[in-house]
């Protein structure tokens, strides 16, 4: 294989997409120039975001980027298809892994047709705004490792404009933020609460779906309805996962596959960076 080869694979959690490089020995250089390339709808494979695949010690560690290149603490949608990859790889089996991610230690759980990822519990804050198309939407700051603005509305979510970012109090999230627009959705059964959300993500943009955003939308939404724990179905553009919150966690389910598999010349996808020799 030659210096300008590198092998990929393709996967997405609820239509959330990533492009994925397995990194087992530590030797790539995965540069902002790299994953901007790779994630290029046209001119490279496309994805919300890329993934990494290498070890931390005694576990597996999911390096998670952008596909503007910067870095983020977290992806639930990411943990899952990270998790399906290993599982198809033949480096680890259904059921109990942990997987390691710069928001910390995450339990997984992977099954045939689902994975669900110990998200650690909600991390509230302050009650803040976000401004999209002059319009001013109330919303509560919620943490799962990387910054939300949960914004309940009052409007069909199809009448949001999220081609372009929303505006938000960058005193309260200096190191940017995903923003949630969310409706309550009718009941469901073997749910507590149902609701639907379209989310704009830091360094992103809107995207199908989004795991951590879940998580929030469905922390947020048992507070307003007085309860500190139960489970709810999140609906997003890309499927539906289930968050189910309880005194100690929160838990993601939802589907995760592995779309494809190649090898790439990233010269001629416009990286800076090539690979190393594998």
């Amino acid at each position: 294989m030659t210096t300008t080869e590198l092998p990929f694979a393709k996967g997405h959690g609820t239509e959330n997409d990533f492009v994925l490089l397995s990194d087992l020995d530590g030797t790539l250089d995965v540069s902002a120039d790299l994953v901007r390339a790779l994630c290029d709808r046209r001119a490279g494979i496309g994805g919300d975001g890329l993934l990494r695949v290498a070890r931390a010690g005694e576990h597996w560690f999911m390096d998670y980027r952008n596909a503007d290149g910067s870095i983020a603490e977290m992806c639930g949608n990411g943990v899952r298809v990270f998790a399906r990859y290993l599982f198809e790889e033949g480096l680890v089996p259904l059921g109990p892994l942990t997987v390691a991610t710069r928001a910390g230690l995450r339990g997984v759980v992977l099954a045939e047709d689902s994975v669900t990822v110990d998200m650690g519990p909600p991390a509230f804050g302050p009650e803040s705004v976000a401004v999209l198309v002059g319009v001013e939407y109330a919303g509560a700051a919620v943490s799962m490792g990387n910054p939300h603005l949960v914004c309940p509305v009052d409007r069909p979510l199809a009448e949001l404009d999220l081609t372009r970012a929303p505006v938000f109090d960058a005193g309260v999230f200096p190191d940017g933020v995903n923003v949630e627009f969310v409706v309550p959705a009718g009941p469901l059964p073997g749910v507590d609460l149902h609701v639907a959300m379209r989310v704009h993500e830091r360094g992103v943009g809107e995207t199908r779906s989004c795991g951590t955003g879940a998580c929030a939308v469905a922390a947020d939404a048992l507070r307003r309805a007085g309860r500190d724990r139960g489970t709810v179905a999140v609906d997003v553009p890309g499927g539906r996962v289930t968050v189910t919150l309880d005194e100690v966690t929160c838990l993601l389910t939802g589907p995760a596959v592995i779309v494809a598999r190649g090898v790439l010349d990233p010269a001629r996808a416009g990286a800076a960076v090539p690979a190393p020799d594998r």
